[in-house]
């Protein structure tokens, strides 16, 4: 990826960005962002209306997982664990020493591996 020289750069009172006393133009095309192409909905992302949205109820993010707990439970190392399920040795130490916290796919991951292992090792196809 080609990437420019980095400036320092201010926004003026009318909103334009300023470089050394010149005025940057945006890479943007703006006339492209406001065109009818923009605003109309896919065919596999249709706009939904507000009772559409309103049926919708909010996912909870997965409870916290002790991965130490799932580990232990398991009868496994952490170098088994690690490599068993796809992720770093370092990471698991992390996360058993709290000092960092698995989120987001981790989170959801740890959660299965604990409910249902033998699903995840045949999911990945051990």
């Amino acid at each position: 990826m080609k990437t420019g020289r980095i400036v320092k750069a201010r926004i003026d009172t009318s909103g334009r960005l300023i470089s050394e006393g010149r005025v940057l133009q945006p890479r943007v095309d703006k006339s492209r962002l406001n065109s009818p192409a923009a605003f109309a909905p896919d065919d596999d992302a249709p706009i939904l209306t507000a009772r559409q949205l309103a049926s919708f109820r909010r996912v909870n993010p997965p409870k916290a997982v002790d991965p130490s707990r799932v580990r232990k439970r398991l009868k496994m190392s952490q170098a088994a664990f690690a490599h068993v399920f796809g992720v770093s040795v370092r990471t698991v130490q992390e996360w058993e020493q709290h000092r960092r916290k698995p989120a987001g796919a981790a989170r959801t991951l740890l959660q299965v591996i604990d409910r249902e292992p033998e699903a995840v090792r045949r999911a990945i196809g051990l």
